[in-house]
């Protein structure tokens, strides 16, 4: 056995020895679609983690839950909840994206579904409602976010727990001098947090934080670069309905590389320190108390 190991190692002929080397080099280019690339570089990092029921690491959601998401877009979050079979509550100002997400989370196990098209402010419920409350990525694009977390606070129970997350400022003001302009004009990023004000506005609001993180190394990176390879087209409407096939080499390099990294052992210092230092992601998870 041992002979034979050591043949197929380092025998072989020259010929085959560039058969393996392309073959090797054919997995590494191997593309991975970006968007794909982010959950899985999201799951990585905490998210989504259905075996403990967290979506980010010390947020569990559990079927006995009332789970209210402001500005849930395509709805990840909302179907990862859904699957834990709580009670789901959804809101957008999109109401095609309400519409679509509707018909997704009635195939799920769910124990309730209730949605709405709105802008948060107010929001169409009583008070004390939600047991666990989302505002993901939602925040920079509000006009008034101090009016908007007042409304969470109001519908949350006392000891509800949130999820909110911003982009980060570096990650902002790294993309400002290649961005298109509306990509800080409405309905896009209209707000820009460094940590500090974020902090002071969840706290402002009432709730206490009980932990603060960032990741989205990868994002910000790729949207850099989605900047400067798009550098001449017209845009309009939301940025995340713009960002799909087919992509341009540049970016379809990234999101490769990036996945490449993921695969090798010893990655995660790396991509922790990454997230660190120049994130797309601030996250902080708070209680009401």
């Amino acid at each position: 056995m041992s002979g034979k190991i050591k043949q197929t190692v380092s025998g072989g002929s020259g010929k085959q020895s560039r058969q393996k080397k392309s073959g090797a080099a054919a997995a590494v280019r191997e593309d991975t679609d970006p968007r794909v690339c982010g959950l899985l570089d999201a799951v990585r990092r905490g998210w989504y983690q259905l075996e403990t029921g967290e979506i980010f690491g010390g947020f569990k959601v559990t079927r006995e839950d009332v789970v209210l998401d402001v500005g849930c877009g395509e709805g990840n979050a909302v179907l990862f909840c859904a699957k834990q079979g709580a009670h789901v509550v959804f809101s957008d100002v999109d109401a095609a994206k309400i519409e679509a997400l509707k018909e997704k989370v009635r195939q799920s196990p769910a124990r309730k579904i209730e949605c709405f098209v709105s802008d948060s402010v107010p929001l169409p419920l009583p008070d004390g409602y939600a047991t666990k409350i989302l505002s993901t990525e939602m925040l920079e694009h509000t006009v008034n976010p101090e009016k908007v977390l007042a409304e969470l606070f109001r519908v949350g129970q006392t000891g509800a727990q949130y999820l909110i997350t911003v982009p980060d400022s570096r990650s902002e003001m790294l993309q400002k001098p290649v961005a298109h302009p509306f990509y800080f004009l409405e309905p896009n990023h209209i707000q820009i947090f460094t940590k500090e004000e974020f902090i002071r506005l969840v706290e402002n609001a009432g709730l206490k934080v009980e932990r603060y993180d960032t990741w989205g190394f990868y994002w910000t990176v790729f949207m850099s670069l989605f900047w400067i390879v798009n550098s001449h087209e017209d845009f309009d409407g939301a940025l995340l309905d713009l960002i799909k096939p087919p992509y341009h080499p540049v970016l379809q390099n990234w999101s490769n590389t990036w996945a490449g990294l993921m695969k090798l052992k010893g990655a995660d210092k790396l991509m922790e320190s990454f997230d660190s230092f120049l994130p797309k992601t601030q996250v902080i998870i708070a209680r009401k108390e």
